[in-house]
C-alpha cells in the first residue's frame, strides 16, 4: 500500500522515519552532506528525531506504467521536445529530395532525434521524469549511443536476410516477430550496460524480458502500436497533403511517437529497476511537480536545518515550541535570515506575544524595507503600532513607511510616521 507524506497528504512519501513512524516527502526531510570519504553523498534526516530516514523505494513514488499512459502522450508537448520536434520536421521538409542534400538532412534529423530520444530514455530510467535540456551535450556531443542503436537495427536487418535465405518465408516472418518483441529489451540493455555486445546477446535480452514478466509484453504491445501509428496516419490522411507538408507532418508524428516510446522504455526501467539490477539514485529523483531546489535544501546549511525544525513544529501545531527553538538557536541575537525572521514574526503574532513582537518588529521591518517588500512592511508597522503605540523604528524605515502609507490614502498614519521620523532625526542630530 502506497504511503503518503504526513504533512502533505496528496504527495507520495519518499522516506520514512522509524522512530516517530512518520512518512515524509522531500520537503519534509533534511539533506546533510556526509563529508569525509563520502563527500558529495547526502544523508537524509528526520527534523523531529534528528535520525536518518529510510528510503521507501521508487515503487512508493511512481504509478505502474499502464496507469500512466495518458501522461506519456503529453510528455513530448513540453516546450523543449516540442520545439525540437517542430525544428527537425521543418528541416526535413525544407531539405527533402532525392539528392545528397536530402539524404544528409534526413540523417542529421534522425541522428539528433535519436540522440534526444536516448537522453529521454536515460533521464527517465534514472528517476528524472522531467524533459532533458536542449543543450550541446544532449543534442550533439557523444553520438556513440546513437551509433550503437543503429548497429542493433543493422544486426537485426542482417539476421532477417539470413533467416529468409536459410528458413524461407515462414522462418523469416517468425524471426521478424521475435525481433520486434525483443527490440525494447535490447535497447534497455544498451542503456543499463552501455554495451552493444550485451545488448544483442540473446541470453541476456531474453532473461531481461523474463525478469520484467507480463509487464514487458504489455510494454511491447504499446510500443508496437506507437511504432505503427505514423505509417497508419500517413496512409490514410497525411499522403493527401502537398509533398512538403506531407514530409513535415510525417516526420513530426514519427519523432513524437519515438519520444513517447523511449520515455515509456525508460519508465519501465525505472519501475522494474530492482528486477533488472539497474541502480536508481533517489537523490536525483524528480517528477513533473518537483523542483530541485525545493526537494533538497542545501546540505550542511544551519539556516536550513533550523527552518526545517521550525516548520516541523509549526506543522504539528506547536507554535510555542517553534518560538522556543528559534530563540534557543539565535541566543537572543538579531535574526539575519529573512525567511526565519518572517516565521518568528508570524509566530509571535499568532501567539499574541506583545512583549516580544515590538522588539522583533524593529529588525523585521528593516529587512522588509531593504528588500522593498512594501505591502508587508506597512502591515508589520501598523500591527506593531497596534500592539505598542510607542513603536518607533529607525528614521529611514519610518520615512519609507510614511511614503507608503500616504500613497495608499492612509494620511493620518502617514503623518504620525513622518512626525516620528522627524523626532528621530532630531535626536540623532543632538
Amino acid at each position: 500500500m502506497k504511503q503518503y507524506c504526513k504533512y502533505h497528504p496528496t504527495r507520495p512519501a519518499h522516506w520514512h522515519c522509524d522512530k516517530c513512524n512518520t512518512a515524509r516527502c522531500p520537503e519534509c526531510v533534511e539533506a546533510r552532506d556526509m563529508g569525509g570519504h563520502h563527500q558529495g553523498e547526502k544523508l537524509h534526516m528526520c527534523p523531529n528525531c534528528n535520525l536518518p530516514v529510510q528510503w521507501l523505494g521508487v515503487e512508493n513514488i511512481i504509478d505502474p506504467f499502464w496507469k500512466r499512459l495518458p501522461r506519456f502522450f503529453l510528455y513530448p508537448f513540453c516546450i523543449r521536445p516540442l520545439l525540437l520536434m517542430l525544428g527537425l520536421s521543418a528541416v526535413a521538409a525544407l531539405l527533402q529530395g532525392p539528392g545528397i542534400i536530402g539524404l544528409l538532412a534526413l540523417l542529421a534529423v534522425w541522428g539528433v532525434a535519436f540522440k534526444y530520444a536516448y537522453a529521454i530514455l536515460k533521464s527517465t530510467a534514472g528517476g528524472n521524469l522531467t524533459v532533458p535540456e536542449l543543450d550541446a551535450q544532449t543534442l550533439y556531443e557523444n553520438f556513440a549511443p546513437v551509433a550503437k542503436q543503429v548497429c542493433i537495427y543493422m544486426a537485426i536487418f542482417f539476421m532477417v536476410g539470413i533467416m529468409f535465405t536459410k528458413l524461407g518465408m515462414a522462418g523469416g516472418i517468425v524471426f521478424i516477430i521475435l525481433a520486434t518483441v525483443f527490440l525494447p529489451a535490447m535497447i534497455i540493455l544498451l542503456v543499463t550496460t552501455e554495451s552493444l555486445v550485451q545488448a544483442i546477446n540473446p541470453m541476456l535480452f531474453f532473461r531481461l524480458a523474463v525478469r520484467i514478466g507480463w509487464g514487458y509484453l504489455l510494454m511491447v504491445f504499446f510500443c508496437s502500436i506507437l511504432g505503427g501509428a505514423p505509417a497508419l496516419l500517413s496512409r490514410h490522411a497525411i499522403q493527401y497533403l502537398p509533398p512538403m507538408l506531407h514530409v513535415f507532418l510525417f516526420t513530426l508524428v514519427k519523432i513524437y511517437y519515438t519520444f513517447i516510446s523511449y520515455h515509456l522504455m525508460g519508465y519501465v526501467i525505472l519501475q522494474y529497476h530492482q528486477d533488472i539490477g539497474y541502480r536508481v539514485d533517489f537523490d536525483d529523483f524528480m517528477d513533473e511537480g518537483t523542483q530541485a531546489d525545493q526537494a533538497m535544501p542545501a546540505a550542511n546549511d544551519p539556516a536550513n536545518h533550523l527552518l526545517n525544525r521550525v516548520n516541523q513544529l509549526i506543522k504539528d501545531g506547536n507554535h510555542e515550541g517553534a518560538i522556543a527553538e528559534i530563540e534557543s538557536e539565535t541566543g537572543g541575537q538579531k535574526i539575519v535570515d529573512p525567511l526565519l525572521s518572517a516565521h518568528y514574526y508570524t509566530l509571535l503574532k499568532i501567539t499574541g506575544a506583545k512583549d516580544k513582537i515590538g522588539n522583533h518588529g524593529l529588525n523585521h521591518l528593516d529587512m522588509l524595507v531593504r528588500e522593498n517588500k512594501n505591502a508587508q512592511a506597512v502591515d508589520v508597522y501598523l500591527h506593531c503600532l497596534t500592539s505598542d503605540p510607542e513603536f518607533t523604528p529607525n528614521a529611514g524605515a519610518l520615512l519609507k513607511v510614511a511614503g507608503l502609507l500616504s500613497a495608499t490614502g492612509r494620511n493620518k498614519e502617514a503623518m504620525t510616521a513622518s512626525a516620528k521620523s522627524l523626532r528621530k532625526l532630531d535626536q540623532i542630530r543632538r
